[in-house]
């Protein structure tokens, strides 16, 4: 966590890797952001974007969503993270279990996974469009629903930009596009490293 208690801007959703790194090949470019408004438009910008609601995780009733913090991540939970990120309540939660947001020596951290993304979050997740935040890239899961556990490889940085929580599944999407994202603070630890995350410049005498 930043050493001046401030949150991190962590946003609970794991994508998998291969849809992550093939994002400049296969993503779509359906909109874009003005830096000056700050607000999203239809339209491209020349910068791809893929949809962050999972159409399929790989684990049977688990959405995607992580738990950071409590092992049971509650609705009220996961729309706080949303809007504000990861506290420190949610850190010290995290070290009781055993579990950390730093990669290990074989360059992994697990999480336990949630249930899902669900329409309860949409006006959480709408409040934020046009924001940059973090998610954790994941290799692999393994276990059903809310005993899901992800292997996480890296965190990278992402723009929300587009949200729909309702209907059917295959025409919901949070969709969102890389985006640099500067924190206070380091995350990585070893491994494949972070995308489109940095640190502040530090004086240093």
């Amino acid at each position: 966590m930043p050493a001046d208690g401030s949150n991190l801007n962590i946003l609970p959703f794991a994508l998998d890797e291969t849809t992550w790194n093939t994002l400049t090949t296969a993503g779509a470019d359906s909109w874009t952001y003005n830096k000056d408004s700050k607000t999203v438009t239809a339209g491209g910008d020349g910068i791809k974007e893929v949809n962050l609601f999972p159409q399929g995780t790989g684990s049977p009733g688990n959405r995607g969503t992580l738990d950071i913090g409590s092992a049971n991540n509650s609705t009220a939970d996961l729309k706080r993270q949303i809007v504000s990120g990861v506290n420190q309540s949610d850190f010290d939660l995290l070290t009781a279990q055993g579990r950390s947001l730093t990669f290990n020596n074989a360059g992994t951290l697990t999480l336990n996974g949630d249930t899902g993304i669900s329409a309860a979050v949409k006006d959480d997740v709408s409040s934020i469009i046009g924001q940059a935040r973090i998610i954790p890239i994941f290799r692999t899961v393994s276990g059903p629903g809310n005993n899901a556990v992800y292997t996480v490889v890296k965190w990278v940085g992402v723009r929300v930009m587009y949200v729909k929580l309702t209907g059917s599944s295959s025409s919901k999407a949070l969709t969102v596009q890389p985006c640099n994202v500067v924190v206070k603070g380091g995350i990585y630890g070893g491994g494949n490293g972070s995308d489109y995350v940095y640190s502040p410049v530090w004086l240093v005498r």
